[in-house]
């Protein structure tokens, strides 16, 4: 079971999150990754910073950011992402989230450094490459941050430890053709969310990297397969008995992200899936 940097608990992204998740019972920690303008690596999980959960100068911003790739490394450490505004629906969301003052965006080398450090044997690293190819304006581009990320793990001596994620399944192919031997695992959009999915002009999801699902029976996890997969990482309400089988039939491995409560927690262990990225406070 790896930590989600304890996102309803702590500062999500932060190394303040990822030092309490290292001193919980967890294998390890997920992140999310963005690009600056500088071309530094940075933990964050929006393309912009959200105004109910940002400061700057113990004020709260009045709109979202512009894009973190349009920001350099020296600008986003001005901001405090530490504390969610109180009263806003974003709080509300969160209650058990604990406010702390003076938190700043880490790196990726900062929170390497934090797991290199880290007593007992060595953790496990998730880290979620965000890119987005229905808004390339916003997003990092696929191929450049992916190459960063690569560079700082393999600097670190961390590769054997690390797992790459991503929903842009372009990431994970570009990831195997550096490092075959790498975990990856392959995100899905939730199934209550699929429709939600705006096609190409060919009817096919912008995500799967030219793999159509229509051409596998509507299966996310045969496209995964035929796209290369070793693991399917879905939202953890689309697993259960009969996507779990169809994984095992697959040799692909069942990665669900999502949780919080202990129930689902147990319910996963109980269908035999290979990890649980939980957001806590209830993991015990």
């Amino acid at each position: 079971m790896a930590g989600a940097t304890g996102y309803g608990v702590w500062p999500d992204n932060s190394l303040e999150g990822a030092r309490q998740c290292l001193a919980a019972p967890l294998d390890g920690i997920e992140i999310d990754v963005q690009m600056t303008a500088d071309g530094r690596v940075v933990a964050h999980h929006d393309y912009w910073l959200k105004p109910d959960a940002t400061r700057l100068n113990d004020r709260w911003l009045d709109a979202r950011s512009p894009p973190l790739k349009t920001l350099t490394l020296d600008t986003l450490r001005q901001y405090d992402v530490g504390t969610l505004r109180p009263g806003s629906d974003y709080a509300a969301r969160y209650p058990h989230r604990q406010p702390l003052d003076g938190v700043a965006i880490p790196t990726l080398e900062d929170l390497l450094d934090l797991l290199k450090a880290a007593p007992g044997p060595r953790r496990l690293f998730y880290i979620e490459i965000k890119t987005d190819p229905r808004d390339p304006g916003a997003a990092p581009d696929p191929d450049t941050v992916t190459d960063a990320v690569m560079d700082a793990v393999e600097a670190a001596g961390y590769a054997d430890h690390t797992k790459i994620i991503a929903f842009d399944w372009s990431v994970l192919r570009r990831v195997r053709a550096r490092a075959p031997t790498m975990a990856t695992a392959h995100l899905t959009i939730p199934a209550a969310l699929a429709v939600r999915v705006k096609p190409g002009p060919d009817g096919s999801s912008p995500w799967t990297d030219g793999v159509d699902v229509r051409d596998h029976g509507g299966s996310d996890l045969k496209a995964i397969k035929a796209h290369g997969g070793m693991e399917w990482s879905p939202y953890y309400t689309d697993v259960n008995e009969q996507t779990v089988a169809e994984a095992s039939a697959l040799d692909l491995k069942v990665g669900p992200w999502g949780l919080s409560k202990h129930s689902d927690i147990q319910r996963m262990a109980a269908l035999g899936v290979f990890s649980s990225t939980v957001s806590g406070p209830d993991w015990g």
